[in-house]
């Protein structure tokens, strides 16, 4: 989530590493590998079925507005980025004084990863209220939001350096039971509502259907798993505390994927291929991909420390932003080979930080620099022509 926290506990892994022998992380039970891969692949197997019912909802909706001359398919992909996420949530709501073709619309489907997680859920919904909700989250970052664990934060049996005691308050208050009853409310109409995280046992992606998870939740009595489900998305591992569900622990949803656009789906069985399959050539509903980029296409320059917290997690972060572009190109690709092989008519925009922009202050969730982003989003968000269509070189 934080780009200063990530510096700052870079500085003490070597330091904690070498006094790993002072205490011990408590244990969770031992596992046989054989039998962790055994559940490997079967989580495996039940992603993949999962994927072929989410396509099969989302085909239905397809069908459904395809009743409907001019009816598009709008999909909302919300990058990680930390704090900058306030970026993200001004996009939104400035977009909502759009009028005309490019309005924000009602989205068929939105995805978020990392703190793009704990914007989707406001945006899913999509009423002006909703996002309020979420950009007054970000505009008033609580003095809690991310408190150390003590002068001994960096020993191992810490599960994590930080504790997260404002945003998971924040959150509860934010996205309550109300809004999981109006989230779950939307499994009859199709719309799907998707975040990616880590499970760091398995050591592979795991995106979960909120929809589902909140219906569930609310019906078990819950409504907290929803919440873990979102925060272990933003999890920076060993920085933020791991989320445990079910058995296994989950993290940062951006070390696998910073974005979440079915990259794994075989385009043979995609949607559009499956559309094809079912109505021939008739016409199909334009597709288009809105991608929120809470961050800067080119990292910044600056002069380096030749420190080796300073170096790692300068690169760290780097790893991530160009892990994330190349995504995005992999995605620009893919809807450049649906419009050739299935003919359906596929748009990619995509918004992000100004390079230009630089915060006016040093440090992770401070006040001022959150409502400058949140402002240069609003700003941006009620111009169309901050849209780009494809990724810069």
């Amino acid at each position: 989530m934080g780009k200063d926290i990530t510096r700052r506990a870079a500085g003490v892994l070597l330091l904690a590493a070498a006094l790993c022998g002072c205490a011990s992380a408590p244990e969770r039970q031992a596992r046989k590998q054989v039998d962790l891969l055994a559940e490997r692949r079967a989580e495996d197997a039940a992603r993949h079925d999962g994927a072929k019912r989410l396509g099969a909802q989302m085909l239905a909706r397809v069908e459904a507005k395809a009743r409907t001359p001019g009816a598009t398919i709008d999909l909302l992909i919300i990058s990680g980025g930390g704090d900058w996420g306030a970026f993200g949530a001004g996009v939104l709501k400035g977009w909502g004084s759009v009028k005309g073709e490019l309005a924000r619309p009602q989205f068929d489907a939105v995805t978020g990863v990392s703190t793009g997680a704990l914007i989707a859920p406001f945006a899913f919904l999509g009423d002006d209220e909703s996002i309020e909700r979420i950009v007054q989250l970000y505009r008033n970052p609580a003095t809690d939001i991310a408190t150390s664990r003590g002068l001994l934060f960096f020993l191992p049996n810490n599960p994590s350096f930080y504790l997260l005691p404002g945003l998971e308050r924040e959150l509860r208050t934010a996205l309550d039971r109300g809004m999981l009853e109006r989230i779950a409310a939307q499994e009859a109409s199709g719309r799907l509502l998707l975040v990616n995280t880590t499970n760091i046992d398995l050591g592979d992606l795991h995106p979960w259907d909120v929809v589902a998870e909140a219906k569930a939740a609310l019906a078990a009595g819950e409504p907290e798993r929803v919440h873990r489900i979102l925060l272990a998305s933003a999890g920076i591992p060993a920085i933020f505390p791991a989320q445990q569900i079910g058995p296994h622990l989950y993290v940062d949803g951006a070390i696998t994927g910073n974005i979440l656009y079915g990259a794994r789906v075989d385009q043979e069985q995609g949607v559009a291929a499956q559309w094809r399959a079912k109505h021939g050539r008739g016409p199909a509903p334009r597709v288009r991909y809105w991608v929120i980029f809470n961050n800067q296409f080119r990292f910044p320059p600056e002069v380096t420390r030749a420190r080796w917290p300073d170096i790692m997690s300068r690169a760290t972060i780097m790893a991530t932003q160009s892990a994330t572009v190349s995504a995005m190109r992999h995605l620009a690709a893919n809807a450049e080979l649906t419009r050739i092989k299935y003919g359906i008519d596929v748009e990619l925009r995509i918004m992000a930080v100004p390079e230009a922009w630089a915060p006016q202050v040093a440090g992770t969730f401070k006040k001022e620099v959150m409502n400058d982003l949140a402002d240069l989003g609003e700003k941006m968000g009620a111009d169309p022509a901050s849209w780009t269509k494809g990724v810069p070189d």
